[in-house]
């Protein structure tokens, strides 16, 4: 759990850190995401302690959530190299860019967590998927709060 912990709070430090070196800075991103999938993983399977047969239910639909959630943590880096590169020269454009972009990941993810409890329900005991969307939403705070720790205000 402490490794995990650690892999959020490096992606949230991730974009602001690196802005300037943008192709290197995607793939250590990529890199870097896999890598808090992994771990992300462990940690979910130890928390709901599934039996052999629910694992094989929930694995294919949380390996699709995963390459999902993925994309939205692409796209988060994106806005946040987009922030990293106008600060201190914020202009109400740029702002707006990234205001819309953020809420609409939030927002996205909100509704990946929703829909894919919806299709664990169908294959898993109510309690284990209440399990599954409160580890998801503690990972998700962590990052956040991390994120929120090493971001500036804008200016």
């Amino acid at each position: 759990m402490k490794k995990t912990l650690l892999a959020f709070a490096a992606l949230a430090a991730f974009g602001a850190a690196n802005a300037s070196h943008a192709q290197n800075a995607a793939d250590e991103a990529q890199v870097l995401i896999s890598q808090i999938q992994t771990d992300k993983r462990a940690v979910v399977l130890a928390t709901l302690q599934l039996t052999d047969a629910q694992v094989a239910e929930f694995t294919p639909i949380y390996d699709e959530y995963q390459g999902k959630m993925k994309q939205l943590m692409i796209r988060g880096t994106e806005v946040l190299n987009k922030f990293a590169s106008n600060y201190g020269s914020m202009t109400d454009d740029a702002a707006k860019d990234i205001l819309k972009e953020s809420f609409k990941i939030r927002r996205e993810r909100n509704e990946l967590i929703e829909d894919y409890a919806k299709k664990l329900e169908r294959k898993l005991p109510a309690t284990k998927v209440l399990q599954w969307v409160q580890v998801e939403n503690k990972l998700n705070t962590l990052l956040d709060m991390q994120a929120a720790a090493v971001i500036p205000i804008a200016q």
